[in-house]
């Protein structure tokens, strides 16, 4: 990670902020090496330039193939061509409506085929594994599940957090341009996590403009902001807090990924999180959850 300036990042608590390294032409065994055993975050330049729909999901795409479907955003029905045509339109004064965590496989199964070979950096995805379908739909955050996110410059995600279910995730970036925050783990205890079942998400709303009388702790995370664009992969290792921002029309999805190199925190945060949820099936799940994990990494 690199530092500059802070001077277009809007108010700070802090006199600069990191960016993060680009890489491009990285093998599978010096990824693990240099980024995910030491969790460190990176924006890998060429994961996707095979994928279809590098080539094909644009707004044009979506409002021929798709624009009568109906969807449903934050309790409002769209027509998904409205979607689009607002996005297209949004500003950051009248930011559109976000169409966000859609599971691909499940609401655009015929489009999996968009989005192969399956890259490399990104293996292997244990969630993935045939031991895991059985409780598929008991894992938070969807694991191994790719999420779409379409929308329109200067619509941000709604909250600092980290990803469920306490895994690595990947950013692949289609359309447009996109602007990360990011926080290491190290600096949560800066951030004013939630209480019970919420742990992941911060309570701070406004980065930029921080109520310190509030979270006076908040100066002391480092923050460090990138921008993606079409073709780019953000590599957020597990527990790093992050938000994000459209600059543009964006077309992006997200998959979590669990291996040996994060299966410890990806046991920790599902743990804590079914003995809030529910207390009387948490050891007969993290039982099974622990032994998948062991099988996994025998066999993987």
């Amino acid at each position: 990670m690199q530092t500059k300036e802070a001077s277009s990042a809007g108010p700070q608590t802090r006199a600069n902020v990191q960016t993060l390294e680009r890489i491009a032409g990285i093998k599978q065994d010096e990824f693990i090496t240099k980024y995910v055993n030491p969790r460190r975050p990176v924006i890998i330049q060429d994961a996707i330039s095979q994928w279809p729909a590098m080539r094909k999901w644009g707004a044009d795409f979506w409002t021929e193939t798709y624009g009568d479907r109906r969807v449903e955003i934050e309790g409002k029905e769209y027509l998904l061509r409205d979607v689009i045509r607002l996005a297209l339109e949004s500003t950051p004064e009248a930011p559109a409506p976000y169409y966000r965590n859609i599971r691909l496989r499940l609401a655009y199964p015929e489009l999996m085929a968009d989005i192969l070979p399956y890259p490399a950096v990104a293996g292997p995805n244990w969630f993935h594994s045939g031991l895991f379908f059985p409780i598929r739909n008991r894992i938070v955050g969807g694991g191994g599940h790719y999420e779409l996110f379409i929308g329109g410059a200067g619509r941000a995600f709604p909250y600092l957090h980290y990803d469920a279910p306490g895994a690595h995730t990947f950013i692949y970036q289609l359309v447009g341009r996109k602007r990360f925050v990011l926080y290491s783990p190290e600096d949560g205890a800066y951030l004013y996590p939630k209480a019970e079942n919420a742990f992941s998400v911060s309570e701070i709303t406004d980065l930029d403009n921080p109520d310190l009388k509030k979270f006076p702790l908040f100066p002391k995370a480092t923050r460090i902001e990138c921008e993606i664009g079409a073709g780019d992969t953000l590599f957020m290792p597990c527990g790093w807090w992050h938000t994000a921002k459209m600059e543009s029309f964006s077309v992006g999805l997200g998959i979590d990924v669990a291996n040996r190199t994060n299966w410890d925190h990806v046991l920790g945060y599902m743990g804590h999180r079914a003995s809030v949820e529910n207390p009387a099936l948490a050891l007969a799940y993290m039982t099974y959850m622990r032994a998948a994990g062991a099988v996994l990494s025998m066999t993987s």
